[in-house]
């Protein structure tokens, strides 16, 4: 019965380790997508494809 008891205590302290990562990776690619946001939003206008420069061009795709 002890075993068992300290097996759960285990999963559930891997569990809530496992979820407290994957809120802090989420919260930092939140805060990534957030500050490029805001370097993009100081420009006044939305970036498109056509503010590319025009040596850039589009590559086929690799799958065949």
């Amino acid at each position: 019965m002890a075993a068992e008891r300290a097996g759960m205590e285990w999963l559930v302290l891997f569990l809530a380790v496992w979820v407290a990562l994957a809120v802090a990776v989420a919260v930092l690619v939140g805060r990534g997508i957030r500050m490029a946001d805001a370097r993009s939003a100081g420009t006044g206008t939305p970036l498109t494809t056509a503010d590319l420069p025009a040596g850039m061009v589009a590559v086929g795709s690799a799958r065949r």
